[in-house]
């Protein structure tokens, strides 16, 4: 039985950022690749304690009182979600593998305002060199360019559930069929998009909530049945952490 645990980053500048502004404000003062608060910092040391705690097999646990045994990790290569994946990898000792298609939707941006509209410029983001320095033990893509990993302009909302699609597609391709618990640290907006690609939500206008640093399960079978094991878990962290 494959087992996914989808895991969002840790808080970011641009979260509270949000949290205080009105949205028009929040476009022009976010950052484009934000760093992690002093508050999200706890909340993956956490996280990173709880995944990392002693795992006992079993053959039915969907709770995961026995632990989680994660045997594989990976990443967005945005720096908060690189940051919150480095802190689970040092407590795991597993390898950190950065999949630059887990970005959150839209991928990195700029914004001005023009008219009073918001005009969005792609940004290139972290080039090899800066991950190389910053975080050495994570394992980069062998195609990642040296002018930086995103490097194109925003990406349109109608490729936001193609690309949703596409990552379920390569962790069934990896590890369909196998026991293998993956370890998946991500964001927000492309974790609704994966849920509606898996579950094919029929609401026009939907959203999945998933607070910074939760946890949500996803078991599939070797005969394709995905079972919704638990959503946004964030029992692990005290009422004050919890964002």
């Amino acid at each position: 039985m494959l087992q996914l645990y989808f895991i969002r980053h840790g808080q970011s500048t641009n979260n509270v950022l949000l949290d205080q502004n009105e949205h028009l404000d929040y476009l022009v003062e976010r950052s484009t690749d934000p760093e992690l608060t002093p508050l999200g910092h706890q909340q993956i040391q956490i996280t990173a304690d709880t995944l990392a705690q002693p795992y006992t097999p079993s053959d039915y646990d969907p709770q995961n009182r026995l632990g989680f045994g994660l045997t594989h990790l990976y990443c967005s290569l945005m720096v908060r979600a690189v940051r919150t994946g480095s802190a689970i990898a040092k407590k795991t000792n597993l390898p950190l593998v950065g999949w630059s298609e887990l970005h959150e939707t839209g991928g990195l941006f700029n914004v001005e305002i023009v008219d009073d509209e918001p005009v969005f410029i792609g940004q290139p983001g972290p080039d090899r060199a800066f991950f190389r320095y910053h975080f050495p033990q994570l394992h980069l893509p062998e195609n990642l360019p040296d002018e930086g990993w995103y490097n194109r302009e925003k990406e349109p909302r109608e490729h936001y559930h193609q690309r949703a699609r596409a990552i379920i597609d390569r962790l069934i391709a990896e590890h369909g069929g196998k026991d293998h618990r993956v370890g998946i640290v991500m964001h927000g907006g492309i974790f609704a998009r994966i849920m509606s690609a898996l579950f094919n939500f029929q609401a026009e206008r939907y959203w999945v909530l998933m607070n910074n640093c939760a946890i949500s399960r996803v078991d599939v079978s070797e005969d394709g049945l995905v079972v919704l094991v638990y959503m946004n878990r964030v029992g692990h962290l005290p009422d004050h952490l919890v964002t």
